[in-house]
């Protein structure tokens, strides 16, 4: 059965653990964890003001991507490190893993990647982009300005959709003023790249990563021992395609009708 996307948001219900045993830079930690939100964006924001760099220590199953890219500006800014100590997934991984200026991975943790803003507008053809509700548009140009700072390359934003399994891409799903809502139904909800492929987009991380489908299995069984909501990719690919090729495919993405309510409350 293909999983359903919906709106601008990732998030995993499970029980997350993992060993606590690499060893961490010296000094105070900031935790992060549960969902991202508006609220832990604001107060990290006065936290990471200070001039310092900082130590964070997340363990997150997803959260909202405006509040995630405003927190991956100020880790960038601060040239924080990010501890991945459980999980770090979706908004977490795209922008927060990806702002860290030093990114450590503790044993048995994963960071999963999802959609963005700009593959799901990939998937709509130009025609269509006025049914778009305007804060994808804004949303995208926040994510290509934070990969740019970061000197990661933006194909990382187009290749996660792609990992996904995309079967087809919907619009029928509006908000109140009527604006329509990417969604898509996927074999997958998540994927985790390889060591390699991350080095060529540009990311460097240190500690545990999988390195082969069966220790990824064992890694997704203790990071959800009560099952993911949906299934997570791993791929050995260790080069992304030029992001040409990958908007070219994208945009030969199939519209239809997700099984999604007409009406968002």
């Amino acid at each position: 059965m293909k999983n359903i996307m919906p709106l601008l948001m990732f998030c995993l219900t499970a029980t997350i653990g993992a060993a606590r045993s690499a060893t961490p830079p010296v000094g105070g930690e900031l935790p992060i964890t549960g969902h991202i939100g508006a609220d832990i964006a604001a107060r990290l924001h006065v936290l990471l003001g200070d001039g310092k760099a900082h130590i964070l220590r997340v363990n997150s199953s997803g959260g909202d991507d405006l509040p995630a890219l405003s927190l991956a500006q100020d880790i960038r800014q601060s040239h924080s490190t990010l501890i991945v100590d459980g999980l770090c997934a979706g908004p977490c991984a795209n922008y927060l893993f990806v702002a860290a200026s030093r990114r450590i991975v503790q044993p048995g943790a994963l960071v999963i990647f999802s959609s963005s803003a700009t593959s799901r507008l990939a998937m709509v053809p130009a025609a269509r982009s006025k049914d778009v509700a305007d804060n994808y548009a804004s949303t995208a140009a926040q994510e290509r300005q934070l990969l740019a700072g970061t000197r990661v390359d933006p194909a990382l934003l187009l290749d996660s959709q792609r990992q996904l399994g995309i079967d087809c891409y919907s619009l029928t799903s509006h908000n109140p003023a009527g604006k329509a809502y990417i969604n898509f139904k996927a074999q997958f909800i998540g994927w985790v790249p390889s060591r390699e492929y991350l080095a060529h987009v540009g990311i460097k991380s240190e500690g545990f990563w999988p390195g082969a489908a069966l220790q990824f299995q064992t890694a997704l069984q203790n990071a959800f021992p009560g099952g993911a909501r949906g299934n997570i990719a791993y791929s050995g690919v260790i080069r992304p395609a030029p992001s040409a090729t990958l908007l070219a495919e994208l945009g030969k993405t199939r519209e239809c009708d997700a099984g999604l309510p007409r009406r968002l409350k």
